[in-house]
This record gives C-alpha cells, structure tokens and sequence, in this order.
C-alpha cells in the first residue's frame, strides 16, 4: 500500500515505549515528580509487599533495567536485545507483581490497588514488536553504530 513507512512506525513505536520506561525507572530512583516512590518507596514496597529476597539489589536492578532500557530504546541503542529485556522484565512484573492473578482488567472498580495484566501485557507486545522489528528509523544504533537512514516502503 502506497504510504507505508515501515520505519516511522517503529521509529514511533520504539521511542514511547522508551519514554514509558525511562519515566517509570526515574519514578523508582528520583521519584516526583515522575511517576513512582523513589527508591527508599520502591525498596520498601519491593520488600514488604512483595516479599523480595535482597529488595534493595533487586530494585536497583529493576530501576536500571527500565530506566537504561528506556533511555536506550529512545536513542535506539542495542533495540533488539532491549526489547527482549524489557519483555521479559515486564512478564517477572506481571507475576510476581500479582497482575496475572488480578485478571485482565487493569483498573478494578472498587479496588484500585488490583491491577490486571493488560498494561503489562501491551508493554510486552510493544517490546517484543520492537526487538523483532528492528529500531525503525533514526536510530543511532543502526548498521555497525552509524545512523540508519530512514527506510521507505
């Protein structure tokens, strides 16, 4: 189909999942005014509700997985193994965040604090379709660490 730009899609694609998980991971180091606790809230929550051996390892390793990641995804860095990554982080969220036991819906009507999976799993499919798709255009990881040009289809 005449107008297809294969490459601008992604290029799109990659970039907002970037910011989504650059602002989730500065909301678990900083906290405001991003969207999270910061990192004492995010140890804390890490520990005392999610029951984490070594919380304090662990959310340094979540907060770097989406922030890093993010910040990746957004220059267009290394977006295959990224996106595989970030895929994987948010199916170990889903599960031991309890997402996948609240059922599909993510926002439970007289309990906010259930939240279902499908957040989780658009992030998902957004990581995979990036991982799988390339970086798309404009991306600085392209062929050998140049530039890619912007592929027309």
């Amino acid at each position: 189909m005449k107008g297809n730009n294969p490459a601008l899609g992604l290029f799109i694609l990659r970039v907002v999942v970037g910011v989504v998980f650059l602002m989730h991971g500065l909301g678990k180091l900083i906290g405001p005014p991003f969207p999270g606790p910061g990192m004492a809230g995010w140890t804390g929550m890490l520990r005392d509700v999610l029951h984490f051996a070594v919380p304090g390892l662990m959310a340094w390793i979540g907060m770097l997985i989406e922030a890093g990641g993010g910040l990746a995804l957004i220059l267009g860095i290394a977006a295959a193994p990224v996106g595989w990554l970030l895929a994987l982080y948010m199916v170990i969220a889903a599960v031991t965040g309890g997402h996948f036991a609240a059922g599909f819906d993510v926002f439970h009507f007289g309990d906010p604090m259930r939240r279902g999976y499908e957040y989780n799993l658009t992030l998902i499919a957004a990581s995979l379709c990036v991982a799988l798709g390339g970086p798309g255009g404009w991306a600085l990881g392209g062929s050998k660490g140049a530039p890619e040009p912007p592929r027309m289809a």
